[in-house]
């Protein structure tokens, strides 16, 4: 049996068809980003380009999709690539370890891609990436903060001129209202206030690796909301994806 046979049953043979030949890419293979790919690669996703220049420490394992104690000190994009093969040999898997800035994004962004995924922690890549994927004409679905949340219900998906509430959503608007971007992006927010119960332990700060930023505090994270923040998002990707009148990049 055809191992997309319920999806191609749900969602008819024509949507099946545009996504087998579906490229996505997903930039941020942790909490939220893992998810995404899991979902896509088990819908059928017929290309997928994984970025991440990150490694899995102890740290991730209450919450991404790829760390375990067995792959601590891994790199998530060949952890991401063994996964999706494992799921759907088929699948076209092109992986980069790379951090995400303007130079990085010169070859990691391109015209053939039908969405791209936004799965990004940090400001500035998260903000470089959404605006160079928007000069290129692509569809984007970005993240934006599922740290310090626990209520599902609270989980909303829009335009990214309609978030509200979330403090990095709010950033992110301003920054790229300074970039002349102010709709046309779609994104997944919660709307519960962010709170973390108690104070982070100086020994569990995050260091940031040379050139990439500086270290912040860790916010505190439980597994089921990144985790529903990346299967709402890749269900944003495949109705973009289905709900286009034509191949989007025949």
């Amino acid at each position: 049996m055809d191992q997309f046979a319920r999806t191609e049953q749900l969602l008819g043979s024509q949507a099946m068809g545009k996504i087998k030949e579906a490229t996505v890419a997903v930039f941020g293979l942790g909490a939220v980003g893992s998810f995404v790919t899991e979902a896509l690669a088990r819908t059928g996703v017929g290309n997928l380009r994984l970025i991440d220049f990150d490694k899995v420490d102890a740290s991730n394992i209450n919450r991404q999709l790829f760390a375990l104690n067995s792959t601590i000190g891994r790199e998530k994009a060949i952890l991401a690539c063994e996964r999706v093969k494992d799921i759907n040999p088929g699948c076209k898997v092109e992986i980069h370890s790379s951090f995400i800035n303007t130079k990085s994004l010169e070859d990691l962004l391109s015209e053939n891609i039908d969405v791209v995924v936004d799965a990004i922690d940090g400001l500035n890549s998260k903000v470089n990436l959404i605006v160079g994927a928007k000069q290129l004409k692509l569809p984007v679905v970005s993240s934006m903060g599922a740290g310090g949340r626990t209520d599902v219900s609270m989980i909303k998906t829009g335009d990214i001129s309609e978030t509200c509430v979330c403090p990095l959503a709010r950033v992110v608007r301003q920054r790229l209202h300074r970039r002349g971007l102010y709709k046309g992006v779609r994104a997944v927010y919660s709307i519960e206030k962010p709170l973390n119960k108690q104070p982070f332990r100086s020994e569990d700060a995050q260091d940031a690796l040379p050139d990439h930023g500086r270290s912040r505090p860790p916010i505190g994270t439980v597994s089921w909301i990144p985790g529903i923040f990346g299967l709402t998002i890749a269900g944003e990707v495949i109705n973009i994806i289905t709900q286009s009148p034509q191949p989007l990049h025949p």
